[in-house]
């Protein structure tokens, strides 16, 4: 029985493939913790922390990305397993120490901190990760490899989230053991991946210049250069970033309206806050990766986006009735309860079918652009970009719906909607550019 089907892929893949499920097995027991919306949890229901530090618990997985554009030029000529290994090891070092926090206003802050430090380390390994599929996994195949991966990594993050979550609710402490037995498991990770063997990598791969790598001066006249002279990838930027504002402006709201007014001091608070704002999304998204990984590699990521972007729409237009419907928290209307976790529910349903094809195309969208030895460089902007927006858009967004209240959610649903236009107009440009043999003004998108 074929359960991850490893005999579909070419010869020529399946050993590495094999070899990175099984660090994946491992590693997703603390990705799941650091990478969903249980760092925001605690912080709402253990540590009683206010809103602007929800806000940043939110925003620290993407903000996390900022740190991207440097870990995409050290990827270049670098050995990527080594590199990994080292991000890993990191992250497992950051969030083992959250045992040692305490339930304290300073422990909130310094818990903040460390899972932010472990989120940044995390995003090295996003980079290096879409380094070495791009090396060992066929461009024909990649879209159905990643979707794999990315099914197994998040079904075993629900479930961690789930039990965790269950643990929280028995002893809002619980956090002190969670994360360093996650940290366990990830260390015992980073042994496995060292099997993988990147094809083509060769064995002198130059020498470390730190001092060189790290100056501003040349990590942003790199990604200038690369928006400058790439004019189609500069448009995919944008239409990206239209979309993650959408969706990341109104995140930090969601998780504040969840924790705080919907399921305030409920005895299964912590489980039906994870449920709503994490494992729902997730389950839905597990059941769609699969068909998005399919729709990939035939529609290309384009017409893809265009598809996905109608779910995001429909997530936050939930989201906005979610919060219109949601009673306060002295309130006791049952019907007003059940319409705002109805709504919140179909937002969960929505939010993870968008997720199910961003999870395929933000790991290998950006490789549409791309030419071989830029594709590094490329997935450092575009996750540089990616960390950018999570950095401001959950603060601004929670500022506006503390200012205006409901018309932040029509402020996200336009940026939607100039994103789908964005894709739209990119997407129709590329098919009429490919029946002209004359159009020759753009690059042929590299598989």
């Amino acid at each position: 029985m074929d359960l991850f089907g490893v005999r579909t892929l070419p010869l020529r893949a399946r050993r590495n493939y094999v070899y990175e499920l099984d660090h994946t097995l491992l590693w997703s027991v603390l990705a799941g913790l650091l990478e969903g919306q249980f760092a925001a949890v605690v912080v709402a229901k253990t540590l009683h922390g206010s809103e602007a530090q929800i806000a940043v618990a939110t925003a620290t997985p993407t903000a996390a990305y900022l740190f991207s554009l440097v870990w995409g030029m050290l990827c270049v000529g670098r050995p990527k397993i080594r590199l990994a290994t080292l991000f890993g090891a990191g992250a497992v070092l950051c969030a083992g120490a959250v045992g040692a926090i305490p339930e304290t206003p300073m422990g909130t802050y310094w818990f903040v901190a460390q899972i932010a430090a472990a989120q940044v380390l995390l995003a090295g390994m996003v980079t290096v990760r879409s380094a070495i599929w791009k090396s060992n996994y066929p461009h024909e195949v990649r879209g159905r490899v990643t979707a794999r991966l990315q099914s197994i990594r998040f079904i075993i993050g629900v479930l961690i989230t789930l039990t965790a979550a269950r643990l929280g609710d028995r002893n809002p402490s619980s956090y002190a053991y969670i994360y360093p037995l996650a940290a366990l498991s990830g260390l015992i990770s980073l042994f496995l991946l060292s099997r993988i063997r990147i094809r083509g990598e060769k064995g002198d791969l130059g020498k470390w210049q730190v001092s060189t790598l790290l100056s501003p001066r040349r990590i942003f006249g790199e990604m200038y250069s690369v928006l400058r002279d790439d004019g189609r990838f500069r448009q995919y930027c944008l239409a990206q970033m239209f979309t993650g504002i959408s969706n990341l402006m109104t995140i930090s709201i969601v998780v504040a309206i969840v924790t705080r007014d919907l399921v305030p001091g409920d005895a299964r608070g912590f489980w039906i806050s994870v449920v709503l704002l994490d494992a729902l999304p997730k389950m839905v998204m597990l059941g769609s990766i699969g068909r998005w990984g399919h729709i990939f590699d035939r529609l290309g990521v384009l017409a893809m986006r265009e598809v996905n972007l109608l779910c995001w729409a429909a997530s936050i237009t939930f989201a906005m009735l979610g919060d219109l419907f949601t009673p306060a928290p002295h309130e006791t209307t049952s019907l007003l309860f059940l319409l705002g976790v109805t709504f919140f529910v179909l937002r969960g349903i929505a939010t993870g079918l968008g997720q199910g094809g961003g999870a395929v195309a933000w790991y290998i969208g950006h490789l549409h652009f791309a030419r071989p030895e830029d594709a590094e460089v490329y997935m450092g902007i575009h996750v540089f970009l990616t960390g950018l927006r999570g950095l401001i858009a959950p603060l601004a967004g929670m500022w506006l719906w503390q200012a205006i209240g409901w018309p932040v959610w029509l402020i996200a649903i336009g940026f939607s909607l100039a994103s789908y236009r964005l894709y739209s107009r990119m997407a129709h440009d590329e098919e009429r550019a490919k029946g002209s043999p004359s159009v020759q003004d753009a690059p042929a998108p590299c598989p």
